[in-house]
């Protein structure tokens, strides 16, 4: 067998040109502008350049996708692909680009961060990572580390030599379940992942805090280069299994999730957790970590599963590569199998673990005849053409494979149990006075005829501090047009996401203390937020309140004038949804993410999230109309039948929390109310 040669790494600075010495032998160039990676080159002794000019044209080539994609917007920057171009004129052209990039950076607003790393048994790595995490341009940051489970004290003894590093043991083996405990731990907006053999760069930490502008964007990765290609084995895992997701920054949302949703969402695309980053608020409206899932247990893809959620709930991943770290592979071949064992043994057991959670089937398709075609056809190019490096994993790969599909039938869940990081804690009284302010949210799905009826109802507003958020959810009509009509509206594209993920969009874009939420077929009284805020400030320690409404037919003339309950709370919405319209609805923003609309519904979301507050909290309703709800042929809530079925299975799940008397009669009487209300007084409308 062919003894392997080392390869070199060697990071080419290009401003400071194109000529560059490469040493003889195996080489790996990665290639630079002022601390942004473009791209890489392999050379070995085979496909070393013959010339100067050979290389500068392999360099040009290997940056040229990540360059387009920085150049857009940006003239003249065609000289970079041109072969005649002079290394001046390219440079010249780089500056331009690079120098828009650095300001856009430089202006986006900052997040405060933690940072979490989860550890075992590796005192000396982790040293390592620390040290250079405190080398760090930006020190502003809270620093974690999660002992799990290490046999000595070793771990907490290094800990200990660095001032202000929070040391928390976390006596539960599995990478997931330290995530978690990190996660529950982290005090700050920006919770980001690194791990012990991870060296991150200088302005890690800095370029993290400034990568969310975004409110849609729920994650972010980065790129992660080799610290060392020494071994055949750290060789094989970059070349074939690397963590290096290309140079190009990209964005995960959901029309990709959607276009692959069939054949399997590839969520591994992402990232790699080695350097990764999310909301504080993902975990309350995405849920912990899957504890089932990575090192410890099903051995991986903890952290693709987690990005699946994101996207499957209608926010963004993003992938950064001017972002970056080191990471140190595993060096013997012994330890890459067990690596590689435990990837796809993580692998298969996530995709169950998705199917599991959201019912898509193409995740059961990425698996069979998915993955079973793939080894199929790597073993018929064994066969055809002979070995290459990677195949000397294979057995282990298949093996792993199996192992996941047995691992998941051992530890597989009726229930997702995907609830968030917060329990219910009490809130504050809600402050009303001269400063007070309210986000309106407008989701619309092709409602462009009615939509700026209900742009302009919230303008003329008695109550005039307020900003307007208008969530467009892949609409093919005018909307977009309609929207933009309206300078101060601020405007949100998604594709179809659905009613309750664009409306918790449009809350993760809203700013102000209080919130209300609009459907574009609907419209406002002017008194409404007036009102409701009246209201708040007699009733302070009140979660949520809530007014009567009208109901008006396609042309906005009234059709009933709905009597709402003067009593409110729990056991009144258990009897049945006495609010009746979702506009007539002022939530303390608060409250989001610790609830939020759960996206598995289509009907009754607004039902379910309010039973959801209403259990944990007070709730105060009042009668005065303050809003219209439209009758027209496209209401969902003429279906009957579906309306009916979505009601009472949003209340059966309140059965298990109901703790006295008085509530499971309510319910009881919930039921009846229903079935009544659906099945005859509903037949008129």
């Amino acid at each position: 067998m062919k003894q392997f040669t080392p390869y070199a790494i060697v990071h080419v600075q290009l401003t400071e040109g194109f000529t560059v010495a490469v040493p003889p032998g195996n080489t790996y160039l990665v290639l630079w502008w002022q601390g942004v990676p473009l791209g890489h080159i392999w050379y070995c002794a085979a496909t070393m350049p013959g010339s100067a000019a050979q290389l500068r044209r392999d360099i040009l080539q290997a940056i040229a996708p990540a360059v387009w994609h920085y150049a857009a917007g940006v003239t003249g920057t065609a000289v970079v692909t041109a072969e005649n171009s002079s290394d001046a004129a390219i440079q010249h052209c780089l500056q331009q680009v690079f120098d828009t990039l650095n300001n856009r950076l430089q202006q986006a607003p900052a997040e405060s961060l933690s940072v979490v790393i989860c550890t075992r048994n590796r005192p000396g790595p982790l040293q390592q990572c620390i040290t250079e995490l405190m080398k760090s341009h930006d020190r502003d940051f809270e620093l974690i580390v999660v002992d799990n489970a290490s046999d000595t004290a070793a771990t907490r003894l290094v800990v200990q030599q660095f001032d202000g590093v929070k040391y928390v043991f976390e006596p539960r083996k599995g990478l997931d379940i330290a995530r978690n405990t990190g996660a529950a731990s982290a005090t700050r907006a920006i919770i980001a992942y690194t791990d012990d053999d991870v060296l991150v760069s200088r302005e890690w930490t800095a370029q993290l805090k400034k990568a969310f502008a975004n409110r849609t964007t729920m994650a972010v990765t980065g790129l992660v280069l080799p610290y060392a290609l020494d071994t055949e084995a750290q060789y094989i895992f970059e070349k074939y299994w690397g963590f290096n997701k290309g140079f190009a920054p990209v964005t995960f949302d959901h029309a990709f999730f959607m276009a692959k949703l069939d054949d399997g969402v590839p969520a591994w695309d992402v990232g790699a957790g080695a350097s990764m980053a999310f909301r504080r608020e993902a975990f309350d409206l995405f849920g912990w970590f899957d504890e089932r899932l990575d090192v410890g247990a099903a051995g991986c893809s903890g952290d693709s599963e987690y990005w699946y959620r994101i996207l499957a709930e209608g926010f963004n991943c993003v992938y950064l590569p001017h972002i970056y770290v080191l990471h140190q592979h595993r060096a013997d071949k012994a330890s890459l199998h067990r690596q590689l064992f435990s990837y796809m043994r993580g692998l298969v057991s996530s995709l169950y673990v998705q199917h599991e959670r959201y019912g898509h089937r193409g995740n059961l398709t990425r698996i069979h005849p998915g993955l079973s075609n793939y080894y199929l056809n790597r073993l018929k190019q064994r066969l055809r053409y002979g070995a290459t490096p990677d195949f000397t994993t294979f057995f282990t790969e298949v093996k792993g494979c199996i192992s996941g599909r047995r691992f998941y039938r051992s530890n597989r869940q009726t229930s997702s149990g995907s609830s968030g990081m917060h329990n219910p804690t009490p809130l504050a009284p809600a402050v009303v006075n001269e400063h007070t302010w309210v986000t309106v949210v407008i989701t619309c799905y092709n409602q462009g005829q009615f939509l700026e009826e209900s742009i302009r109802s919230v303008y003329r507003q008695t109550f005039q501090r307020f900003e307007l958020v208008v969530v467009d959810d892949g609409s093919s009509d005018n909307t977009a047009a309609i929207a933009q009509q309206f300078r101060e509206v601020k405007y949100v594209r998604t594709e179809r996401v659905g009613l309750s993920a664009a409306r918790n969009i449009g809350a993760a874009h809203g700013n102000a203390p209080f919130i209300l939420f609009l459907d574009a077929d609907d419209f406002l009284y002017p008194n409404a937020l007036e009102v409701n805020l009246y209201y708040f400030s007699i009733v302070p320690d009140a979660a949520f309140v809530s007014g009567g409404h009208d109901r008006v037919d396609e042309h906005g003339s009234v059709m009933q004038h709905v009597q709402q309950e003067a009593e409110s709370g729990y056991c009144s919405l258990l009897q049945g949804n006495y609010i009746g319209m979702e506009a007539t609805v002022l939530y303390r923003k608060e409250l989001f993410f610790r609830y939020h609309f759960n996206t598995a519904l289509s009907v009754c979301e607004d039902y379910d999230l309010n039973l959801h507050i209403a259990r944990n909290y007070p709730i105060f309703s009042h009668t005065t109309r303050i809003a219209a709800y439209r009758f027209h042929s496209f209401n969902v809530s003429r279906d009957k039948q579906r309306m009916l079925k979505a009601a009472l299975a949003t209340l059966e799940k309140q059965y298990p929390y109901l703790t006295s008397a008085k509530q499971k009669e309510a319910y009881q009487q919930g039921l009846v109310n229903w079935n009544r209300f659906y099945l005859t007084e509903a037949v008129q409308y």
